[in-house]
């Protein structure tokens, strides 16, 4: 019977060991998944610091194009006003010497008859 209760003793510091070998290593593992979270969070912080100056710089370089793109259509438009004004004026110039001759013509024949 005293073998039995020494079985019995041991085997509860055995469980009792165990036990408190489970505690430590859930107590670890909580710790390790709470480090765990912070560093997720970290790298979360880190990842979108690094999206927002990414898009920033994208977004800058292409307002930068644009800006580019539009001053060159705005000096194309420029030049085709200049030579579509220029044209214009061309044509009203014949059109005035044109009309000048012939007013020259009728005066002269109206002075004729």
């Amino acid at each position: 019977m005293a073998k039995k209760k020494k079985d019995t003793l041991d085997l509860y510091k055995v469980l009792e060991t165990l036990n408190d070998k489970i505690n430590s290593n859930t107590t670890q593992l909580e710790n390790n998944t709470d480090q765990l979270k912070l560093q997720l969070d970290e790298v979360k912080v880190y990842l979108l610091e690094n999206i927002e100056k990414r898009a920033k710089t994208s977004l800058d370089f292409l307002t930068s194009e644009f800006k580019k793109e539009a001053n060159e259509n705005r000096k194309n438009i420029n030049s085709k006003q200049e030579r579509l004004v220029t044209e214009e004026f061309k044509k009203f110039k014949i059109d005035i010497s044109k009309d000048l001759e012939d007013l020259a013509n009728r005066v002269m024949n109206s002075r004729i008859i």
